[in-house]
């Protein structure tokens, strides 16, 4: 069994919904403030001038380093393998304050994380926030080995 996923789907989708009018924004401010200087820049700044090329670049890096792969041998996250010979695997939940929630689920009060864990030193090697929906939550439970 193989399951693909991205562990920050809830990022994405909130960057991919806020991206557009960053990118038209900053578009209109690069050409008619700037360029053309047909109206008035209040604002010069990275985003301001370059939220064009910054946001689909945000996505695409987003999206690459939170690619998860479980397959029968392990896990690879990004472009790091971890072997289920090497390392154990667990989901736990922790609960947040308010002021420590992400933007994404701000009602939202347990959270969930995926816990990478060397078999034998004991030792903690990856602590990875599941910003996913729970039905996905349970596909990588059903997918890690018990």
């Amino acid at each position: 069994m193989s399951l693909k996923i991205c562990l920050a789907k809830k990022v994405l989708i909130f960057y991919a919904v806020l991206s557009p009018f960053i990118m038209i924004g900053s578009l209109y401010n690069l050409i008619d403030g700037i360029i053309l200087q047909k109206t008035p820049t209040y604002r010069i700044g990275l985003f301001s001038v370059f939220g064009f090329v910054i946001m689909p670049f945000l996505l695409i890096i987003t999206y690459l380093k939170n690619k998860c792969e479980i397959s029968g041998n392990g896990i690879k996250i990004g472009k790091i393998d971890y072997p289920f010979s090497d390392y154990h695997f667990s989901i736990r939940e922790k609960e947040l304050a308010f002021k420590d929630r992400p933007l994404t689920s701000l009602l939202k009060k347990k959270y969930q994380v995926l816990v990478i864990q060397a078999k034998n030193t004991h030792e903690i090697i990856l602590e990875k926030d599941l910003d996913v929906f729970e039905k996905d939550i349970e596909n990588i439970r059903k997918a890690l080995p018990r």
